[in-house]
């Protein structure tokens, strides 16, 4: 069997004398629609790629600590001051993969569907969050 083409928007087979990319203007519309709201989510983007660094650098100090030796006056709960920052460094790449999802154009279903959580559940804490991704707060 031939390759079929296929509506870009919907997957609707094309008929071959079609010679278009959607099987309707409404959907190359959605589609362009689409393409700018991807555009404008570029800077969420990167700044969650550089949240998900600072996360999983955090996450590899922590396993290094977890084969040291213990020395002569180590600190109580030094396993635990090791892991303090992971709980902000992953609430920070949360916060910019809404921030991303946002100006891509989801809606909040699709976000609390993706963590798990209602709509609502979602919009509560991060629907007053209009900040630039750039602005996003760095770990420290």
């Amino acid at each position: 069997m031939g390759y079929v083409a296929r509506c870009g928007w919907c997957g609707t087979p094309l008929s071959p004398q079609h010679g278009r990319r959607y099987c309707r203007s409404a959907h190359r519309q959605a589609a362009w629609r689409a393409r700018q709201h991807w555009q404008k989510a570029a800077p969420s983007r990167e700044a969650m790629a550089r949240a998900g660094e600072d996360l999983t650098d955090g996450l590899q100090a922590v396993a290094q600590q977890v084969h040291q030796q213990p020395w002569p006056g180590m600190p109580a709960g030094f396993h635990c001051t090791g892991v303090a920052c992971v709980p902000e460094l992953a609430g920070r790449l949360v916060r910019v993969a809404v921030l991303a999802d946002r100006q891509a154009g989801a809606s909040w279903t699709q976000i609390g569907a993706g963590l798990g959580i209602s709509a609502e559940a979602a919009r509560s804490p991060f629907g007053r969050m209009r900040q630039s991704a750039t602005s996003v707060p760095e770990a420290g």
